[in-house]
């Protein structure tokens, strides 16, 4: 996806995963969506707020909810962690300012209207690399 930002999911309600941009990660989204939508609920209880960040190995994992989405970002910790999470905080508003209109009265499940994102995500990815 680009030297900041390896992999962009968006989760609806339930952990269902929306919309994806992924390259590094080859397993199903969906069940990824249901275990990282689990662990932030289960965050969300014990400690009355949401995951922000999680580093594993050499990957960092960022986080970040704004209703009704549920948006998840991969890095390289490699990267400096401020310009990848503003990568990631970047395309989480994006997605947000141009979906949030569209649910959940006009969405019934059709994720396709989503598609259209990869291309901000790769106009994003092309900025950040000029």
């Amino acid at each position: 996806m680009s030297e900041f930002l390896i992999d962009f999911f968006v989760l609806a309600d339930g952990g269902k995963v929306i919309f994806s941009h992924s390259s590094l990660l080859k397993c199903d989204e969906q069940l990824l969506g249901a275990y990282f939508h689990a662990i932030n609920a289960i965050y969300n209880i014990c400690f009355q707020r949401d995951l922000q960040k999680v580093s594993m190995n050499q990957y960092r994992l960022h986080f970040k909810k704004i209703e009704p989405f549920f948006f998840i970002g991969m890095s390289s910790v490699s990267i400096g962690y401020k310009s990848a999470n503003n990568n990631f905080e970047q395309l989480s508003q994006l997605f947000y300012d141009k979906f949030q209109h569209n649910l959940p009265q006009y969405w019934q499940s059709d994720v396709k209207m989503f598609h259209c994102f990869n291309s901000e995500v790769d106009k994003k990815s092309k900025e950040i690399y000029v």
